[in-house]
Protein backbone atom coordinates (compact mmCIF):
# COMPACT_ATOMS: atom_id res chain seq x y z
CA UNK A 1 0.00 0.00 0.00
CA UNK A 2 1.62 3.44 -1.18
CA UNK A 3 1.29 7.00 0.68
CA UNK A 4 0.02 9.99 -0.77
CA UNK A 5 0.22 13.66 0.71
CA UNK A 6 -1.72 16.23 -0.69
CA UNK A 7 -0.07 19.95 0.70
CA UNK A 8 -1.92 23.67 -0.08
CA UNK A 9 0.41 26.43 1.29
CA UNK A 10 -0.96 30.24 0.71
CA UNK A 11 1.61 32.86 1.05
CA UNK A 12 0.65 36.37 0.98
CA UNK A 13 2.94 39.74 1.90
CA UNK A 14 2.25 39.15 5.56
CA UNK A 15 1.57 35.76 6.53
CA UNK A 16 2.34 31.84 4.76
CA UNK A 17 -0.72 29.37 6.00
CA UNK A 18 -0.43 25.73 5.22
CA UNK A 19 -2.22 22.60 5.00
CA UNK A 20 -0.82 18.61 4.76
CA UNK A 21 -3.24 15.84 4.32
CA UNK A 22 -1.82 12.31 3.92
CA UNK A 23 -2.49 8.49 4.04
CA UNK A 24 -2.24 5.19 2.59
CA UNK A 25 -3.82 4.54 -0.93
CA UNK A 26 -4.78 1.94 -3.13
CA UNK A 27 -6.02 3.27 -6.34
CA UNK A 28 -5.49 6.64 -8.47
CA UNK A 29 -8.76 7.87 -10.27
CA UNK A 30 -7.23 10.15 -13.25
CA UNK A 31 -9.11 12.27 -16.08
CA UNK A 32 -8.79 15.04 -18.15
CA UNK A 33 -12.07 15.68 -19.65
CA UNK A 34 -12.91 18.06 -22.85
CA UNK A 35 -15.76 19.99 -22.37
CA UNK A 36 -18.05 21.63 -24.85
CA UNK A 37 -21.23 24.13 -24.14
CA UNK A 38 -24.14 21.58 -24.46
CA UNK A 39 -26.77 22.19 -21.69
CA UNK A 40 -26.28 18.48 -21.06
CA UNK A 41 -23.18 18.34 -18.92
CA UNK A 42 -20.75 15.53 -19.61
CA UNK A 43 -20.46 12.96 -17.06
CA UNK A 44 -16.96 13.27 -15.29
CA UNK A 45 -17.62 11.09 -12.45
CA UNK A 46 -19.85 8.85 -10.85
CA UNK A 47 -19.31 7.66 -7.05
CA UNK A 48 -21.12 3.85 -7.40
CA UNK A 49 -20.15 0.63 -6.50
CA UNK A 50 -20.68 -1.02 -10.00
CA UNK A 51 -16.86 -0.56 -11.32
CA UNK A 52 -16.64 1.35 -14.34
CA UNK A 53 -14.42 3.81 -16.50
CA UNK A 54 -15.68 6.83 -14.57
CA UNK A 55 -16.78 5.38 -11.54
CA UNK A 56 -15.12 5.94 -7.88
CA UNK A 57 -17.01 4.28 -4.81
CA UNK A 58 -14.67 6.41 -2.42
CA UNK A 59 -12.02 8.48 -2.03
CA UNK A 60 -9.59 10.03 0.46
CA UNK A 61 -8.89 12.99 -1.24
CA UNK A 62 -10.23 14.80 -4.55
CA UNK A 63 -8.59 17.64 -7.16
CA UNK A 64 -11.33 18.83 -9.65
CA UNK A 65 -9.06 21.43 -12.01
CA UNK A 66 -10.31 23.85 -15.09
CA UNK A 67 -6.87 23.66 -16.67
CA UNK A 68 -8.71 25.07 -19.75
CA UNK A 69 -8.64 28.92 -20.70
CA UNK A 70 -12.15 29.88 -20.46
CA UNK A 71 -14.50 29.09 -17.29
CA UNK A 72 -16.51 25.71 -16.88
CA UNK A 73 -19.91 25.20 -14.78
CA UNK A 74 -19.71 21.77 -11.93
CA UNK A 75 -23.12 20.37 -11.65
CA UNK A 76 -22.95 18.17 -8.41
CA UNK A 77 -25.81 15.35 -7.44
CA UNK A 78 -26.36 15.28 -4.07
CA UNK A 79 -29.13 13.35 -1.89
CA UNK A 80 -31.29 15.88 0.29
CA UNK A 81 -32.14 14.88 3.63
CA UNK A 82 -34.53 16.38 5.99
CA UNK A 83 -34.41 16.72 9.50
CA UNK A 84 -36.82 14.68 11.87
CA UNK A 85 -36.07 16.22 15.52
CA UNK A 86 -35.70 13.45 18.21
CA UNK A 87 -35.94 10.97 15.26
CA UNK A 88 -33.18 9.83 12.51
CA UNK A 89 -32.79 12.03 9.75
CA UNK A 90 -34.48 10.91 6.39
CA UNK A 91 -33.10 10.81 2.95
CA UNK A 92 -35.56 12.11 0.65
CA UNK A 93 -35.00 13.42 -2.93
CA UNK A 94 -32.00 13.99 -5.73
CA UNK A 95 -30.71 17.93 -5.01
CA UNK A 96 -27.94 19.40 -7.52
CA UNK A 97 -25.53 21.84 -6.84
CA UNK A 98 -23.85 24.08 -9.47
CA UNK A 99 -20.40 26.10 -9.24
CA UNK A 100 -18.05 27.72 -11.56
CA UNK A 101 -14.44 27.50 -11.83
CA UNK A 102 -12.47 29.95 -13.84
CA UNK A 103 -9.17 29.35 -15.84
CA UNK A 104 -7.14 27.55 -13.82
CA UNK A 105 -9.45 27.82 -10.45
CA UNK A 106 -9.15 23.65 -8.82
CA UNK A 107 -10.91 22.63 -5.69
CA UNK A 108 -10.02 20.17 -3.46
CA UNK A 109 -12.04 17.83 -1.40
CA UNK A 110 -11.19 15.77 2.10
CA UNK A 111 -13.74 12.83 0.67
CA UNK A 112 -17.07 12.83 -1.20
CA UNK A 113 -18.96 13.37 2.07
CA UNK A 114 -21.28 16.41 1.08
CA UNK A 115 -25.38 16.46 1.69
CA UNK A 116 -27.70 18.91 0.95
CA UNK A 117 -29.93 19.49 4.32
CA UNK A 118 -33.53 21.04 4.71
CA UNK A 119 -32.85 22.87 8.31
CA UNK A 120 -30.25 25.07 9.53
CA UNK A 121 -29.19 22.62 12.08
CA UNK A 122 -26.58 19.88 12.02
CA UNK A 123 -26.68 16.96 9.71
CA UNK A 124 -24.41 15.09 12.28
CA UNK A 125 -26.41 15.16 15.27
CA UNK A 126 -29.39 13.74 14.98
CA UNK A 127 -29.37 11.02 17.75
CA UNK A 128 -26.74 11.48 20.78
CA UNK A 129 -25.21 9.14 22.79
CA UNK A 130 -23.67 11.45 26.52
CA UNK A 131 -21.44 8.96 28.61
CA UNK A 132 -23.40 6.20 28.39
CA UNK A 133 -23.20 2.63 29.66
CA UNK A 134 -23.27 0.01 27.75
CA UNK A 135 -26.06 -2.36 28.25
CA UNK A 136 -25.78 -4.32 31.16
CA UNK A 137 -26.91 -7.49 29.48
CA UNK A 138 -24.13 -6.86 27.08
CA UNK A 139 -26.12 -6.77 24.20
CA UNK A 140 -29.45 -5.36 22.41
CA UNK A 141 -32.19 -6.69 20.94
CA UNK A 142 -32.01 -6.47 17.24
CA UNK A 143 -33.99 -8.55 15.10
CA UNK A 144 -36.27 -11.90 15.23
CA UNK A 145 -35.33 -15.28 13.70
CA UNK A 146 -37.94 -16.41 11.43
CA UNK A 147 -37.18 -20.09 10.67
CA UNK A 148 -35.65 -22.48 13.48
CA UNK A 149 -32.39 -24.13 12.87
CA UNK A 150 -30.86 -27.43 14.18
CA UNK A 151 -27.64 -27.97 16.69
CA UNK A 152 -25.36 -29.42 13.67
CA UNK A 153 -25.19 -27.41 10.30
CA UNK A 154 -22.12 -25.55 10.65
CA UNK A 155 -22.09 -23.04 8.56
CA UNK A 156 -26.08 -22.65 8.81
CA UNK A 157 -28.13 -20.23 6.80
CA UNK A 158 -30.88 -18.46 8.97
CA UNK A 159 -33.67 -16.16 7.74
CA UNK A 160 -34.01 -13.21 9.81
CA UNK A 161 -36.85 -10.64 9.64
CA UNK A 162 -34.74 -8.05 8.58
CA UNK A 163 -31.42 -8.58 6.99
CA UNK A 164 -30.88 -4.42 6.58
CA UNK A 165 -29.93 -4.58 10.84
CA UNK A 166 -27.04 -6.76 9.86
CA UNK A 167 -23.46 -6.73 8.84
CA UNK A 168 -21.02 -9.32 8.38
CA UNK A 169 -18.33 -10.23 11.35
CA UNK A 170 -21.71 -9.44 13.60
CA UNK A 171 -21.38 -11.57 16.57
CA UNK A 172 -25.36 -12.59 17.72
CA UNK A 173 -26.80 -13.89 20.09
CA UNK A 174 -29.72 -16.20 19.77
CA UNK A 175 -30.82 -18.08 23.27
CA UNK A 176 -27.14 -18.95 24.78
CA UNK A 177 -25.80 -19.33 21.39
CA UNK A 178 -23.40 -17.14 20.17
CA UNK A 179 -23.19 -17.11 16.20
CA UNK A 180 -20.99 -14.70 13.44
CA UNK A 181 -22.04 -13.16 10.35
CA UNK A 182 -20.02 -14.62 7.56
CA UNK A 183 -22.26 -13.48 4.64
CA UNK A 184 -25.66 -11.75 4.28
CA UNK A 185 -28.34 -12.22 1.08
CA UNK A 186 -31.36 -10.06 1.66
CA UNK A 187 -32.85 -11.60 4.83
CA UNK A 188 -30.48 -14.50 4.86
CA UNK A 189 -27.54 -14.52 7.08
CA UNK A 190 -25.35 -17.58 7.07
CA UNK A 191 -23.04 -17.89 9.93
CA UNK A 192 -20.29 -19.81 12.16
CA UNK A 193 -21.81 -21.81 15.29
CA UNK A 194 -20.48 -21.99 18.81
CA UNK A 195 -18.35 -18.65 18.84
CA UNK A 196 -17.26 -16.84 22.21
CA UNK A 197 -17.34 -20.16 24.27
CA UNK A 198 -20.99 -20.88 23.63
CA UNK A 199 -22.12 -24.27 22.30
CA UNK A 200 -24.35 -24.86 19.16
CA UNK A 201 -27.69 -25.48 20.35
CA UNK A 202 -30.77 -25.90 18.36
CA UNK A 203 -33.20 -22.50 18.12
CA UNK A 204 -37.32 -22.00 17.22
CA UNK A 205 -39.01 -20.18 14.90
CA UNK A 206 -39.50 -16.22 16.47
CA UNK A 207 -36.32 -16.99 18.37
CA UNK A 208 -34.94 -12.82 19.41
CA UNK A 209 -31.79 -12.69 17.95
CA UNK A 210 -29.04 -9.78 20.20
CA UNK A 211 -26.29 -7.94 18.80
CA UNK A 212 -23.79 -8.76 21.60
CA UNK A 213 -21.25 -6.39 22.73
CA UNK A 214 -19.47 -8.57 25.58
CA UNK A 215 -15.41 -8.36 25.11
CA UNK A 216 -14.86 -10.04 22.06
CA UNK A 217 -10.94 -10.68 23.79
CA UNK A 218 -12.81 -13.11 26.06
CA UNK A 219 -15.68 -16.08 26.01
CA UNK A 220 -18.85 -14.25 26.31
CA UNK A 221 -19.36 -14.88 30.26
CA UNK A 222 -16.59 -13.88 31.29
CA UNK A 223 -17.38 -10.77 32.75
CA UNK A 224 -20.55 -9.38 34.12
CA UNK A 225 -20.42 -5.90 31.97
CA UNK A 226 -18.47 -4.27 28.99
CA UNK A 227 -15.10 -4.08 29.89
CA UNK A 228 -11.22 -3.96 29.23
CA UNK A 229 -9.69 -7.67 29.87
CA UNK A 230 -6.54 -7.49 32.16
CA UNK A 231 -4.21 -6.72 29.42
CA UNK A 232 -6.37 -3.55 28.61
CA UNK A 233 -8.17 -4.56 25.30
CA UNK A 234 -11.69 -4.54 24.29
CA UNK A 235 -13.62 -5.43 21.02
CA UNK A 236 -16.97 -5.58 19.88
CA UNK A 237 -18.45 -6.06 16.60
CA UNK A 238 -20.89 -3.21 16.99
CA UNK A 239 -21.12 0.32 18.71
CA UNK A 240 -23.14 -1.58 21.57
CA UNK A 241 -26.01 -1.48 19.79
CA UNK A 242 -26.17 1.95 18.23
CA UNK A 243 -27.36 3.56 15.07
CA UNK A 244 -28.74 0.09 13.64
CA UNK A 245 -31.63 0.03 11.87
CA UNK A 246 -34.33 -1.80 9.88
CA UNK A 247 -33.52 0.93 6.60
CA UNK A 248 -29.97 1.52 6.33
CA UNK A 249 -30.08 5.51 5.32
CA UNK A 250 -29.53 6.66 8.56
CA UNK A 251 -27.55 3.45 9.99
CA UNK A 252 -23.90 3.85 11.35
CA UNK A 253 -21.94 6.04 13.73
CA UNK A 254 -21.18 10.13 13.04
CA UNK A 255 -17.18 9.92 12.06
CA UNK A 256 -15.71 12.23 14.41
CA UNK A 257 -18.23 11.95 16.88
CA UNK A 258 -16.87 9.10 19.43
CA UNK A 259 -15.47 9.83 23.04
CA UNK A 260 -15.26 7.72 25.80
CA UNK A 261 -13.51 7.41 29.03
CA UNK A 262 -12.71 5.41 31.91
CA UNK A 263 -13.68 5.04 35.49
CA UNK A 264 -10.93 5.46 38.14
CA UNK A 265 -10.24 3.36 41.24
CA UNK A 266 -11.93 3.00 44.23
CA UNK A 267 -9.57 3.20 47.08
CA UNK A 268 -8.84 4.14 50.80
CA UNK A 269 -6.76 5.60 52.62
CA UNK A 270 -5.75 5.68 56.28
CA UNK A 271 -5.84 9.02 56.79
CA UNK A 272 -2.12 9.98 57.98
CA UNK A 273 0.01 12.66 56.54
CA UNK A 274 4.04 12.90 55.84
CA UNK A 275 4.51 9.55 55.68
CA UNK A 276 7.41 8.25 53.38
CA UNK A 277 9.32 5.08 52.64
CA UNK A 278 11.32 5.51 55.62
CA UNK A 279 9.21 6.20 58.37
CA UNK A 280 8.39 3.92 60.82
CA UNK A 281 5.56 2.27 61.51
CA UNK A 282 5.55 1.78 64.77
CA UNK A 283 4.89 -1.92 64.48
CA UNK A 284 6.10 -4.62 66.23
CA UNK A 285 9.37 -6.66 64.75
CA UNK A 286 8.80 -10.09 63.92
CA UNK A 287 5.11 -10.31 64.58
CA UNK A 288 2.00 -11.60 62.85
CA UNK A 289 -0.97 -9.03 61.93
CA UNK A 290 -4.16 -9.54 60.75
CA UNK A 291 -6.99 -7.48 59.18
CA UNK A 292 -9.90 -7.93 56.62
CA UNK A 293 -10.92 -6.25 53.54
CA UNK A 294 -13.60 -6.47 50.88
CA UNK A 295 -12.65 -5.61 47.40
CA UNK A 296 -15.13 -4.09 44.68
CA UNK A 297 -17.89 -6.08 47.00
CA UNK A 298 -16.94 -9.32 45.93
CA UNK A 299 -16.79 -10.97 49.17
CA UNK A 300 -14.75 -10.82 52.22
CA UNK A 301 -11.36 -11.34 52.52
CA UNK A 302 -10.65 -11.93 56.34
CA UNK A 303 -7.75 -12.63 59.11
CA UNK A 304 -7.12 -15.86 58.14
CA UNK A 305 -5.95 -15.28 54.89
CA UNK A 306 -4.77 -11.59 55.52
CA UNK A 307 -1.88 -12.12 57.43
CA UNK A 308 1.53 -10.64 57.36
CA UNK A 309 4.96 -11.01 59.62
CA UNK A 310 6.73 -8.19 59.93
CA UNK A 311 10.62 -8.37 59.46
CA UNK A 312 13.37 -6.66 61.49
CA UNK A 313 12.43 -3.55 59.17
CA UNK A 314 9.48 -2.14 60.59
CA UNK A 315 9.41 1.00 58.71
CA UNK A 316 6.77 1.31 56.02
CA UNK A 317 9.18 1.37 52.55
CA UNK A 318 11.83 -0.88 51.41
CA UNK A 319 11.93 -4.83 50.06
CA UNK A 320 10.87 -6.41 53.54
CA UNK A 321 9.86 -3.32 54.81
CA UNK A 322 5.99 -3.24 55.99
CA UNK A 323 3.79 -2.53 52.88
CA UNK A 324 5.95 -4.88 50.73
CA UNK A 325 4.86 -7.59 53.53
CA UNK A 326 1.18 -6.68 52.63
CA UNK A 327 1.45 -6.62 49.29
CA UNK A 328 3.65 -9.82 49.08
CA UNK A 329 -0.16 -11.31 50.76
CA UNK A 330 -2.32 -9.44 47.84
CA UNK A 331 -0.12 -10.95 45.27
CA UNK A 332 -0.76 -14.36 46.13
CA UNK A 333 -4.16 -14.37 46.96
CA UNK A 334 -4.40 -12.98 43.22
CA UNK A 335 -3.63 -16.12 41.72
CA UNK A 336 -4.69 -18.43 44.90
CA UNK A 337 -7.77 -19.25 46.02
CA UNK A 338 -8.53 -17.82 50.10
CA UNK A 339 -8.75 -20.99 52.20
CA UNK A 340 -10.62 -19.31 55.21
CA UNK A 341 -12.93 -16.46 53.72
CA UNK A 342 -16.28 -16.53 51.81
CA UNK A 343 -14.68 -14.26 49.03
CA UNK A 344 -11.82 -14.45 46.63
CA UNK A 345 -9.31 -12.25 45.13
CA UNK A 346 -8.52 -14.69 42.42
CA UNK A 347 -7.79 -11.95 39.15
CA UNK A 348 -8.53 -9.32 41.05
CA UNK A 349 -5.69 -6.81 42.08
CA UNK A 350 -5.25 -4.45 44.88
CA UNK A 351 -2.26 -2.50 45.36
CA UNK A 352 -0.89 -0.84 48.89
CA UNK A 353 1.43 2.58 48.24
CA UNK A 354 2.40 5.82 49.80
CA UNK A 355 0.54 8.49 48.21
CA UNK A 356 0.42 12.20 49.03
CA UNK A 357 2.19 11.29 52.26
CA UNK A 358 -1.00 8.48 53.22
CA UNK A 359 -1.58 5.18 53.17
CA UNK A 360 -3.67 4.02 50.49
CA UNK A 361 -4.96 0.69 49.77
CA UNK A 362 -6.02 0.92 45.71
CA UNK A 363 -8.06 -1.51 43.64
CA UNK A 364 -6.49 -3.04 40.58
CA UNK A 365 -9.73 -2.83 38.54
CA UNK A 366 -11.44 0.18 36.94
CA UNK A 367 -14.71 -1.01 37.07
CA UNK A 368 -18.36 1.38 37.86
CA UNK A 369 -18.49 -0.72 41.43
CA UNK A 370 -14.59 -0.69 42.17
CA UNK A 371 -14.18 -0.34 45.91
CA UNK A 372 -12.40 -1.16 48.91
CA UNK A 373 -13.43 -1.54 52.42
CA UNK A 374 -11.12 -1.92 55.22
CA UNK A 375 -12.17 -3.59 58.56
CA UNK A 376 -10.33 -4.82 61.70
CA UNK A 377 -9.43 -8.73 62.08
CA UNK A 378 -12.13 -10.93 62.63
CA UNK A 379 -10.34 -13.59 63.25
CA UNK A 380 -8.80 -13.24 66.65
CA UNK A 381 -5.43 -11.86 64.90
CA UNK A 382 -3.44 -9.28 65.98
CA UNK A 383 -4.74 -5.82 64.76
CA UNK A 384 -2.05 -3.73 63.67
CA UNK A 385 -4.84 -0.72 63.82
CA UNK A 386 -4.29 1.83 66.61
CA UNK A 387 -0.80 0.57 66.65
CA UNK A 388 2.30 2.75 66.11
CA UNK A 389 1.34 5.17 63.31
CA UNK A 390 -1.65 3.43 61.90
CA UNK A 391 -4.70 4.54 62.75
CA UNK A 392 -7.50 2.72 64.89
CA UNK A 393 -10.23 1.72 62.54
CA UNK A 394 -12.52 3.88 63.14
CA UNK A 395 -10.08 6.63 62.64
CA UNK A 396 -9.57 5.44 59.07
CA UNK A 397 -10.36 7.52 56.22
CA UNK A 398 -14.05 6.62 54.34
CA UNK A 399 -13.42 5.12 51.02
CA UNK A 400 -13.66 6.46 48.12
CA UNK A 401 -15.64 4.94 45.26
CA UNK A 402 -14.95 5.08 41.50
CA UNK A 403 -15.56 7.34 39.42
CA UNK A 404 -15.41 9.08 36.44
CA UNK A 405 -13.47 11.98 35.09
CA UNK A 406 -14.96 15.32 35.14
CA UNK A 407 -15.87 16.24 30.94
CA UNK A 408 -14.24 19.28 31.79
CA UNK A 409 -11.58 21.10 33.99
CA UNK A 410 -11.20 24.43 35.48
CA UNK A 411 -8.31 27.22 35.55
CA UNK A 412 -7.28 27.64 38.88
CA UNK A 413 -6.55 31.50 38.07
CA UNK A 414 -8.99 32.33 35.31
CA UNK A 415 -11.74 30.04 36.61
CA UNK A 416 -12.16 29.25 32.32
CA UNK A 417 -12.90 25.55 31.86
CA UNK A 418 -12.04 23.61 28.92
CA UNK A 419 -12.80 19.73 27.71
CA UNK A 420 -10.85 17.42 29.57
CA UNK A 421 -9.27 16.22 26.75
CA UNK A 422 -6.46 13.42 28.83
CA UNK A 423 -9.43 12.05 30.11
CA UNK A 424 -10.87 10.55 26.67
CA UNK A 425 -10.22 8.29 23.75
CA UNK A 426 -11.76 9.73 21.03
CA UNK A 427 -11.64 9.44 17.12
CA UNK A 428 -10.48 11.14 14.43
CA UNK A 429 -12.97 10.75 11.67
CA UNK A 430 -10.39 8.31 9.84
CA UNK A 431 -11.53 5.37 12.08
CA UNK A 432 -8.72 5.94 14.30
CA UNK A 433 -8.33 6.20 17.98
CA UNK A 434 -6.11 7.37 20.12
CA UNK A 435 -5.74 9.94 23.63
CA UNK A 436 -6.34 7.79 26.50
CA UNK A 437 -6.17 4.43 24.65
CA UNK A 438 -5.81 3.33 21.11
CA UNK A 439 -7.64 1.99 18.37
CA UNK A 440 -10.04 1.67 15.81
CA UNK A 441 -13.72 2.09 14.46
CA UNK A 442 -15.42 1.19 11.67
CA UNK A 443 -18.28 3.93 10.69
CA UNK A 444 -20.66 1.36 9.12
CA UNK A 445 -20.83 -1.30 11.51
CA UNK A 446 -19.72 0.58 14.83
CA UNK A 447 -16.97 -2.60 14.69
CA UNK A 448 -14.31 -1.19 17.64
CA UNK A 449 -11.62 -2.43 18.90
CA UNK A 450 -9.29 -0.85 21.84
CA UNK A 451 -6.05 -1.65 22.97
CA UNK A 452 -3.62 0.12 25.74
CA UNK A 453 -6.57 0.54 28.03
CA UNK A 454 -6.66 0.38 31.69
CA UNK A 455 -6.91 -3.20 32.68
CA UNK A 456 -10.57 -4.96 33.76
CA UNK A 457 -11.73 -1.31 33.23
CA UNK A 458 -15.44 -0.24 33.20
CA UNK A 459 -15.97 2.73 30.18
CA UNK A 460 -18.78 5.64 29.28
CA UNK A 461 -19.00 6.59 25.33
CA UNK A 462 -20.67 9.70 23.78
CA UNK A 463 -21.09 9.71 19.66
CA UNK A 464 -23.84 10.50 16.93
CA UNK A 465 -25.48 8.40 14.96
CA UNK A 466 -28.55 8.39 12.62
CA UNK A 467 -27.69 10.94 11.08
CA UNK A 468 -27.19 12.20 7.63
CA UNK A 469 -23.58 12.17 7.59
CA UNK A 470 -23.23 8.84 10.31
CA UNK A 471 -22.16 5.64 8.93
CA UNK A 472 -19.86 4.86 6.22
CA UNK A 473 -19.64 5.99 2.39
CA UNK A 474 -23.33 5.29 0.83
CA UNK A 475 -23.97 5.74 -2.42
CA UNK A 476 -27.52 4.20 -3.35
CA UNK A 477 -30.34 5.19 -5.72
CA UNK A 478 -32.63 5.46 -2.71
CA UNK A 479 -30.20 6.68 -0.11
CA UNK A 480 -27.17 8.94 0.18
CA UNK A 481 -24.43 10.84 1.76
CA UNK A 482 -21.68 11.34 -0.50
CA UNK A 483 -21.40 13.05 -4.02
CA UNK A 484 -23.56 10.94 -5.94
CA UNK A 485 -22.23 12.23 -9.54
CA UNK A 486 -20.02 15.34 -11.03
CA UNK A 487 -20.79 17.16 -14.32
CA UNK A 488 -19.42 19.27 -16.57
CA UNK A 489 -19.74 21.78 -19.16
CA UNK A 490 -18.01 24.98 -21.16
CA UNK A 491 -19.26 28.20 -19.77
CA UNK A 492 -18.05 29.60 -23.41
CA UNK A 493 -20.03 28.86 -26.57
CA UNK A 494 -17.10 29.42 -28.61
CA UNK A 495 -14.39 28.00 -26.94
CA UNK A 496 -13.95 24.21 -25.21
CA UNK A 497 -12.11 23.93 -21.97
CA UNK A 498 -11.25 21.18 -20.19
CA UNK A 499 -11.24 19.40 -16.36
CA UNK A 500 -8.33 17.48 -14.74
CA UNK A 501 -9.58 15.59 -12.27
CA UNK A 502 -7.37 13.26 -9.74
CA UNK A 503 -8.92 10.74 -6.86
CA UNK A 504 -6.63 8.92 -5.00
CA UNK A 505 -8.87 5.82 -3.02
Amino acid sequence: MANFTTNLTITTPKETTSATLSGDYTEVFSLSQVLDNNDALISILSNNVTIGSLTLSDCKTLMIKNSGSVGAELNILLNAWTNDPGNADNDTSAQYVSMLLGSGDFIMLPNLRVVGFNASNSCANALELDNAAPNSNMYADISTVSSGFDNTTDPVTIATADGDFWRVGDMIRCNAEIVEVTTISGNNLTVKRGMLGTTAASHGDGETLRIQFSNDYADFDKYSTSQTDASGRFKATNFFGYGRYAAQEAAGIVAGSISGKFYSAGYQELGLSGITSSTESGLAASTEYGFDITVDGSGLIDSDDLKFTTSANTKFGGSDGVLRKIQDIFDTLYYTAASGSTGSLIGEKVTVSIVNGDIRFTSGQRLSTSAILLAAPSGGETTPFGVGRMPAIGDVQAAVAARLPDDTIQDRKTGASSPNKGAFFYDDGRGNISGACSGTINYESGAIDLSGCPPNANFVVSANYGAAHAGGNKFEAAYANSIMQIQARSTNAKINTTIDLIGIK
